[in-house]
């Protein structure tokens, strides 16, 4: 079973009578749902909406696939539209000059006589249209007799309510005083037991407020005093870890000095190791060079061996490594005369040590 179609009421408009004949060609082919018009038809629901509720002028080809389908005139119906669109425009042209101007009187006096004109030509219409608006006349001629009657009835029965209330005014105007007076007690003990219990709150809040004041001083001194503690612990570990690394320098440069005393005493000791051995390579070389004949060299080497502090400033050597007597010889020619260098020879150190002395140099034998 379809949706019941909306109420269309006639306004006066040409569109709104045209959708109503045609919802009276619907009624006539059965009243078929839109649903069944739209699967029967080929179109939308809601264009076919929009025609059976004077939305707005249809198309040709929708209008005469529907009357069709409905089994009406296609061809009578579409020159019904083609009157429609003229009736359409002169409406629009008609209700677009409302106002005072002339044309908008013209306007409307030509839809007027339009209408008379219509009536004139249907008399039985008219004559319809009267007896019609006659028997509307009366019966609003007895509704409003009615109202009247009404009116009169709450009219009296007003009365009636006003002189009551007005009989009763004094006794309404004691009870106020009454109710006023027992409100303004009513407020004055308010305010009494209001003052007090604001008093006993502020009092409480005051209490609450000492208590939490004395509680957080306690606690505040309690961490002010286990802060103190922990500042003196801190100090005495402070102290003892300080004493400790004080004790273990002390102990570092104990270990220091001895260890440099004992670097000295290496150097001292390697340093007579050194000149010792020196010495021993000198005097061996002195007794090669006494084998081959050169008494000049071995005094060279002599004077150089007191000339870097090394003959006769450590104990003598013993064994195999001490000298033997020299023999013998001349007195030693000075650098100048020393011979040539055209036989083999050593190449000696002849210069003491400098600040920027690095080690001894050992000979070199000559090719």
């Amino acid at each position: 079973m379809g949706r019941k179609m909306n109420v269309l009421e006639d306004d006066g408009r040409p569109l709104t009578a045209f959708s109503m004949d045609l919802r009276k060609l619907r009624e006539q082919a059965g009243n078929p749902t839109l649903t069944q018009l739209a699967e029967r038809s080929g179109y939308s629901q809601p264009r076919l909406s929009e025609l059976f509720n004077a939305k707005k002028v249809p198309a040709e080809d929708l209008l005469r696939d529907v009357v069709t389908t409905l089994g009406g005139d296609a061809d009578q119906w579409g020159e019904q539209l083609r009157r429609l669109r003229s009736e359409e425009q002169a409406f629009h042209k008609a209700t677009a000059g409302e106002g005072d101007s002339p044309q908008a009187h013209i306007a409307r006096l030509e839809l007027e006589n339009k209408r008379l004109r219509e009536l004139t030509e249907q008399p039985g219409v008219v004559i319809a249209q009267a007896r019609a608006a006659q028997e509307s006349a009366n019966h609003r001629i007895q509704a409003a007799v009615r109202l009247e009657r009404r009116a009169s009835n709450l009219l009296k029965t007003a009365q009636e309510e006003y002189q009551r209330l007005h009989d009763r005014a004094p006794e309404a105007e004691t009870r106020a005083a009454a109710i006023i007076a027992d409100g303004a007690a009513t407020a004055a003990r308010l305010e009494l037991r209001g003052r007090g219990r604001h008093e006993q709150i502020v009092a409480e809040a005051h209490s609450r407020a000492d208590a939490i004041i004395a509680r957080a001083e306690r606690t505040a001194h309690e961490m002010l005093q286990n802060a103190e503690n922990r500042t003196k612990d801190h100090r005495a570990n402070t102290y003892a870890s300080l004493n400790k690394t004080l004790k273990d320098i002390d102990q570092l440069r104990v270990e220091a000095e001895q260890a440099v005393q004992q670097a000295a005493s290496q150097r001292t000791s390697l340093e007579l190791r050194a000149k010792i051995e020196i010495e021993r390579l000198v005097r061996q070389a002195q007794q090669h060079l006494e084998k081959a004949g050169a008494g000049a060299q071995v005094q060279a080497l002599d004077d150089l061996l007191l000339d870097f502090n090394i003959a006769g400033s450590h104990p003598a050597p013993r064994g195999r490594h001490a000298r033997q007597a020299a023999p013998a010889r001349q007195a030693a020619p000075t650098r100048e005369a020393l011979p040539d260098n055209s036989g083999p020879q050593l190449d000696l150190i002849a210069q003491p040590p400098r600040p920027n002395w690095t080690g001894w140099a050992f000979p070199q034998q000559r090719q």
